[in-house]
């Protein structure tokens, strides 16, 4: 081997040395906030850093067989951006989710597992309460005029360091680019932002739709050409971030999207409510909490149980407070035919008051029946199903993958169709006690459906048993 082989081995070899380095911080520090939050997803970040390592390793126990093309397919450039993304900010929610991007002519419902195997995008950071997307970009300026000239250039396998020995392919691809605005809005990075925005746009939370930023962790907005690329994208619905500038990527977040939303705000100011979530309003056993000993019935002991460790009004409180309180015409119907066979005195006594607007009843607010909750008031509407959850009904062959999990029980039915598909046509938040409900709806591919679950509680009255007061 000649001095100037043995020169350019010692140097590839400090190079994995110092990416490997680099990769072991970054695997500590994400481990740490693994311990700390741990926000969903973390764990494939922290896999593809142990699988980035294992890469590295490699290479050094052969550094004879280390050649340039090797250290530039390491992926530490796009994992170090997404580490710095989430060292700037405060709310992550999940980290490299992947979301459908729905078929532009899509005219009947598709299972979410039929959607994923369609087409999907890769979201690096879900942040905000799910209203803000944002893509990690790790690419230099000569990575953004590679797509600009229509060349290809991915981000996830980009090396630091700029290589001269592209610019005559580059320089001529984007010669014949600048004669003419011909193709440029069919650039690889537009038509990936035109699936993100369709994604976004598929995946409201509460009928939001989350914003989607680009970050470009490694640009700086200098180049005339990269800011051609980077104002079609903002004048297309993308925040563009770029490091190196004023703000940093947490205050680019709330710049765009307002004051961060506790989930209370996030739900919609009017509220569509289950069957269920109204017979936890009224349960006594939520208003009167007793030991599992005391109510009869193995669920409704388990609910006494965990009433005591775990109380629904302060939940339910949260929730319905200041808020518009609604119920479709079916829900009603229903509701009001437990709460006669099964509700006891005081839980009816509720019932008429809740409903004592639609029932034309003269009745007052007494606060010891109504313990922590302030008065409220349901409005009854009539049903308005969405067509998309009339859709889940047919073709029937369908109909069973709505199933939760359990074969026997709490199968999706055409009542659920109405209040969820009502709450949705309504765009109003839906608040149940049915806890596989969201997830049945996602497996069924509805994305964007607006749905808080709490725990269930049940008109007890009428079992529970008040020791005397004697014993």
């Amino acid at each position: 081997m000649s001095d100037i082989e043995e020169a350019e081995l010692k140097e590839r070899c400090a190079t994995v040395e110092s990416l490997r380095n680099r990769c072991q911080t970054i695997l500590q520090d994400s481990e740490d906030l693994q311990r700390k939050h741990g926000f969903e997803g973390l764990y494939r970040y922290t896999n593809s850093l142990h699988a980035e390592v294992g890469f590295l390793d490699k290479l050094l126990g052969q550094p004879t067989l280390i050649k340039e093309e090797y250290i530039q397919s390491s992926n530490i450039s796009y994992l170090d951006a997404v580490h710095d993304a989430m060292t700037e900010l405060r709310s992550i929610e999940e980290l490299m989710t992947l979301k459908s991007v729905p078929p532009p002519d899509q005219k009947e419902w598709m299972p979410r597992a039929e959607l994923m195997r369609n087409k999907t995008v890769k979201v690096d950071l879900v942040a905000e309460s799910g209203l803000v997307w944002i893509k990690v970009i790790a690419r230099n300026a000569k990575g953004l005029r590679f797509d600009m000239a229509g060349l290809e250039f991915d981000d996830s396998d980009m090396f630091e360091e700029e290589d001269d020995d592209d610019d005559e392919e580059l320089e001529e691809a984007m010669g014949s680019l600048h004669a003419g605005n011909e193709g440029f809005d069919q650039l690889p990075i537009f038509k990936k932002a035109q699936d993100y925005l369709a994604s976004a746009q598929a995946h409201q939370i509460h009928f939001r739709t989350p914003i989607v930023i680009f970050a470009f962790m490694r640009l700086q907005e200098t180049d005339e050409f990269v800011g051609r690329i980077l104002d079609h994208l903002r004048s297309m619905g993308i925040v563009v971030y770029t490091a190196g500038g004023e703000s940093n990527l947490q205050t680019a977040c709330q710049v765009a999207l307002g004051e961060p939303v506790p989930l209370k705000s996030l739900t919609t100011s009017k509220l569509n409510l289950d069957v269920s979530t109204v017979l936890a309003v009224l349960s006594e056993m939520a208003h009167a909490p007793c030991q599992p000993d005391q109510v009869e019935g193995e669920a409704l002991q388990i609910q006494a149980r965990r009433e005591m460790t775990s109380p629904e009004l302060p939940v339910l409180k949260n929730l319905l407070v200041d808020k518009e309180l609604y119920m479709v015409q079916s829900a009603f119907n229903r509701l009001e035919n437990i709460v006669k066979v099964v509700g006891g005195p005081r839980e009816q006594a509720r019932f008429h008051y809740l409903f004592r607007n639609h029932l034309s009843i003269d009745q007052k607010y007494d606060p010891e029946l109504w313990t922590q909750l302030p008065p409220l008031s349901v409005h009854v509407i009539p049903d308005n199903t969405s067509d998309r959850f009339k859709q889940l009904l047919e073709p029937p062959s369908r109909k069973g993958k709505l199933n939760n999990g359990r074969k026997i029980r709490s199968r999706f039915s055409e009542f659920h169709a109405i209040i969820f598909g009502s709450g949705d046509a309504y765009r109003m938040t839906t608040i149940t006690a049915i806890q596989w409900m969201d997830t049945a709806l996602d497996d069924a591919g509805l994305t964007g459906t607006a749905i808080i679950a709490h725990e269930p509680r049940s008109l007890a009255e009428q079992k529970m048993k008040r020791p005397s007061p004697s014993s």
